[in-house]
């Protein structure tokens, strides 16, 4: 640095040194006292100017070369100080910390896909060692009539979070594996099969009549009320959310499954779908014993107001009674839509109430506005009704006869189809089904319906239970379309023929209607 400094000073010496000589020489050289004394000056000036000039680099190189020695000495300490803290660590922390490192590198979902037909049958003789198996299938062309099996999820370890167990068994158009399956797991009785929604899968794998020791997650949450589960739903994704802490990503049921390669977004949604169905399956049974032993049971209706003596208790204020409880929950381990269900059954509620309960249960913001609406359609959709039964017509269809006798009054979770448009009584049952299902223009609230009814002139039907939601491509005015993907209900036959009409207000020209969603 120092040497660089000399050179470029002694070249500005010798740059003003000739400049100043030119000048004085041009002044003799011309023969005018005036233009000498001129360049005499210039000279001198030039002389003085190319001195001070010299001067300051060497105070500016001065300054940057202390700067610079500074800057790196203050490096050399940071680096000794940083080898010293590694030096001092305790070799375990070390271990540690190469550790987490390690485990963040490797946190990713792992599977077994299999493809080869010849693995696929060893690791069918494999599994059926086994005394409790979970499965999920996913199916291809779900928009169509006929529907092909895809793809088997199946594990034996229901503790295992990465899916490092899970099988995937690409089975598409490949009956005789499918068979050998059927044959192998499906019907052996002392293997238990545990599905979510195990009529829709097993009728893809042998039929109800044909399989043995099913055992299905879906059913064991019917025996426990929404408010129990403290869910919207019953669906697998909700309660692996709410019962489980699972972040749900994007829905990949409505893809095509009928592609190969599969992509990897549709893999880790079908090795997803697995570990939501173990964890699910031992929290549903935590909470099943938990309610049996230890709580009394929480009804659906609007006044689940058990027999204790505390909480039947008249209340004197809102704000009081939401305190005491609010109490109670905390101390039996209530879930929290318990404390709504209470308060309800006591106090007419409006929008700020809704809010102030909100905020205590740790609720979202817009939940409050979601129960004001409910409330204040439910209080039309009664009006509406005394209006409908009043001007009711005698010579209406006998299933119409007597509305109020017919009268279905939803507990279920549901969405309200209107075919007006589409149904006759000549469609079949699958043409009916396809008539419900779908296209609609649906927002999120369509995720948490159960069920789904067909209804023409205020009357069902039909009734469907829903498994799933896919859109149908088709989008208007902006809006998307969806339709479902679901089957008959069995056990809501005797729905048939009610009337609902009171849940389409007079002037209510919208073609679905959401019911406990």
């Amino acid at each position: 640095m120092t040497k660089n400094k000399n050179n470029s000073q002694t070249t500005i010496n010798i740059i003003g040194l000739i400049s100043s000589l030119l000048i004085i020489l041009t002044g003799f050289f011309i023969k005018s006292n005036s233009l000498k004394i001129i360049g005499i000056i210039t000279g001198i000036s030039s002389a003085i100017y190319t001195q001070l000039a010299s001067k300051k680099i060497e105070q500016e190189s001065e300054i940057s070369t202390i700067l610079s020695e500074s800057e790196t000495s203050e490096i050399i300490e940071e680096k000794e100080q940083e080898s010293e803290i590694l030096t001092t660590l305790p070799e375990s922390k070390t271990q540690k910390i190469i550790e987490e490192e390690s485990e963040r590198k490797e946190n990713v979902i792992k599977y077994q896909y299999l493809e080869d037909e010849e693995i696929i049958k060893q690791t069918i003789d494999q599994l059926s060692n086994n005394s409790i198996l979970w499965l999920d299938t996913e199916t291809a062309d779900w928009d169509k009539p006929k529907k092909r099996l895809s793809l088997l999820q199946i594990t034996a370890n229901p503790n295992d979070l990465t899916g490092e167990s899970i099988y995937l068994l690409d089975l598409l158009d490949k009956n005789h594996l499918i068979d050998y399956f059927i044959q192998t797991i499906m019907v052996n009785e002392n293997i238990q099969k545990v599905f979510h929604n195990a009529s829709y899968d097993v009728k893809f794998l042998g039929g109800t009549n044909q399989v043995q020791n099913i055992f299905c997650t879906y059913k064991l949450s019917q025996k426990l009320s929404l408010e129990q589960l403290g869910t919207s739903n019953r669906q697998l994704k909700t309660l692996a959310s709410y019962l489980c802490g699972f972040t749900i990503e994007e829905n990949e049921q409505g893809s095509d499954w009928a592609m190969r390669p599969l992509t990897e977004k549709q893999i880790k949604y079908a090795v997803m779908d697995i570990i939501f169905l173990t964890q699910v399956h031992q929290k549903l049974e935590h909470i099943y014993n938990s309610f049996s032993v230890n709580q009394p049971e929480i009804k659906a209706e609007n006044n689940p107001i058990n027999n204790q003596e505390d909480i039947n208790s008249k209340p004197s204020n809102f704000e009081e009674e939401l305190k005491r409880l609010l109490n109670i929950q905390k101390e039996k381990n209530y879930q929290r839509v318990w404390v709504y269900h209470q308060i309800r059954s006591k106090f007419d509620l409006d929008l700020e109430k809704l809010k102030v309960i909100g905020q205590a249960l740790g609720y979202h913001e817009k939940w409050a506005y979601y129960q004001g609406q409910e409330i204040i359609e439910n209080e039309k959709n009664n009006n509406s009704f005394n209006r409908l039964t009043a001007s009711t017509n005698n010579n209406q269809n006998t299933q119409n006869v007597s509305l109020s006798s017919n009268r279905l009054n939803i507990t279920e979770s549901a969405i309200l189809f209107r075919i007006t448009k589409t149904y006759s009584p000549d469609l079949s049952p699958e043409e009916l089904y396809d008539a419900t299902r779908g296209n609609w223009v649906l927002k999120e609230r369509r995720e948490n319906a159960d069920y789904g009814f067909a209804v023409y002139k205020g009357i069902v039907k039909q009734v469907y239970r829903i498994h799933s939601w896919h859109f149908s491509g088709v989008i208007t005015n902006g809006n998307e379309r969806y339709c479902f993907e679901g089957e008959i209900a069995q056990d809501k036959q005797h729905y048939i023929g009610m009337n609902v009409a009171h849940y389409f207000p007079q002037g209510m020209a919208y073609p679905t209607r959401y019911v406990n969603c």
